[in-house]
């Protein structure tokens, strides 16, 4: 919506800056014609990309979840021993399962006796595009959408929807949640990149 109105200020102005000058010739009227449908053209560029069909984008992103699982992946295991200490004391091990030479899925698992909550996170070419949490991840894995506890959604590293079960009490829903799972499966890639490095 930003773009849209930047895109509108600035034809606006431009229209302005073409009004006030002393000469209109017939070239001048050529210019802000095609300046006109250059910016009206950018504006449907614009809206076009906005209105991303999110429940089209979900469809996708839950057949690409639904694909990773059926591969049976065998999981590359790292220690968090290396990760700063808030997630060193949540996560005991991370799963890396690759397909490809490509990482598509990261899953976090909390040390015994503790919890047994699970976070997984789903890539798509290289970028995020779903996290999934349960908070008994101990069962079996793929399980259907409404097993799960909750589930955020991505495009272009932008939040677009998050899901959560109905049995969970919400009280103070934030977008720093989403923020705080991006900053952290970051940091999951980066333990993953080094610990290449040391085979």
């Amino acid at each position: 919506m930003m773009k849209k109105e930047i895109i509108l200020s600035v034809f606006a102005s431009l229209i302005l800056a073409t009004g006030c000058e002393s000469t209109s010739t017939e070239n001048q009227e050529a210019t802000e014609t095609e300046e006109v449908a250059a910016v009206s053209e950018e504006a449907e560029n614009v809206e076009e990309v906005e209105s991303v069909n999110v429940d089209s984008l979900v469809q996708m992103i839950d057949a690409t979840r639904a694909r990773i699982e059926a591969l049976e992946l065998p999981p590359v295991e790292v220690a968090t021993t290396k990760l700063r200490k808030k997630l060193n004391q949540k996560w005991s091990t991370i799963h890396f399962y690759v397909e490809n030479d490509q990482l598509v899925k990261v899953k976090t698992y909390p040390h015994a006796g503790v919890s047994a909550r699970t976070e997984e996170f789903y890539l798509e070419n290289g970028e995020l595009t779903l996290v999934v949490i349960e908070d008994d991840g101990s069962g079996a894995k793929g399980k259907a959408k409404d097993q799960l506890d909750k589930m955020y959604y991505f495009n272009n590293s932008e939040l677009v929807k998050e899901l959560k079960s109905n049995t969970e009490a919400e009280f103070n829903q934030k977008q720093s949640d989403a923020e705080e799972l991006q900053s952290e499966f970051a940091e999951y890639v980066e333990l993953y990149k080094e610990s290449l490095k040391g085979e």
